[in-house]
């Protein structure tokens, strides 16, 4: 195993970009995998999956472990991409190794949980042991339009087999983090993607990546939390624009 002991779904290929995706607490990372490749064959979709990796789990150990990864995977800068808490482990990582990320892509996260309104009673929840009501209502709550019914069984047989303690300490840490003060820091490009839905996070949260990132746009979504899954073409449509971002940039 290497060093950052960090799971992805996929192997690596060296001869493309790698686009490491972070997904959020008890979320799977096949919700990456609705991207259409063949409009991207420069780019290697490549999920990771911390919550099945070894611990530790809070924020800035995964970033340190992430930043590790990049370093073991040797192959030049990546593109990364932070869903929800991916978001927080995404920034801490590009904060630990910025010339290993080239751009950054930001879904329904925020530099701090501050207005996040449920963060509290989940944290409480799964301290209590969760059951399969609690990663059902999680469930719902992370979608405007509702995945169909196999997809939401795949979601929640994920979400129920994962350790109960990644998603403690992630979301502890998380709770007490403000990465606002190393956003200033983050030369790379970065697109910020928010549904306009989201009953987790406020837009707020979104628009202010975009005010403290150098080189930030934010594009709105008509989805809930969870863009990729809810409106693949939509969420293409923005890789597309960091993809361009990042090509300019050179």
């Amino acid at each position: 195993m290497h060093p950052s002991a960090l799971v992805t779904t996929r192997k690596v290929e060296a001869s493309r970009q790698v686009f490491l995706c972070i997904p959020g607490t008890y979320c799977s990372p096949v919700v990456f995998e609705t991207l259409d490749e063949t409009l991207f064959p420069e780019v290697q979709l490549l999920p990771l999956s911390w919550m099945t990796s070894p611990g530790p789990w809070d924020i800035p150990a995964l970033g340190q472990r992430v930043a590790l990864f990049l370093q073991e995977l040797g192959t030049g800068p990546v593109l990364l991409a932070g869903h929800s808490t991916g978001g927080a482990i995404a920034l801490a990582a590009a904060a630990a190794a910025p010339e290993l990320v080239s751009g950054l892509l930001l879904l329904d996260t925020g530099a701090n949980m501050h207005g996040h309104g449920d963060v509290s009673s989940i944290i409480s929840l799964i301290e209590q042991g969760p059951g399969q009501e609690f990663f059902q209502a999680l469930l719902r709550r992370s979608f405007y339009h509702q995945p169909d019914a196999s997809r939401l069984e795949q979601l929640g047989a994920y979400a129920s087999a994962v350790p109960g303690e990644a998603a403690l300490q992630a979301l502890k840490s998380q709770a007490a983090l403000d990465l606002t003060d190393v956003l200033a820091t983050l030369q790379m490009p970065a697109v910020v993607v928010h549904g306009r839905y989201d009953q987790a996070r406020p837009i707020a949260h979104a628009e202010w990546l975009v005010k403290h990132l150098p080189h930030a746009e934010l594009i709105l979504l008509d989805c809930g939390h969870t863009p990729m899954v809810e409106i693949p073409s939509a969420y293409q449509q923005a890789i597309q624009r960091l993809l361009t971002m990042v090509q300019a940039s050179f």
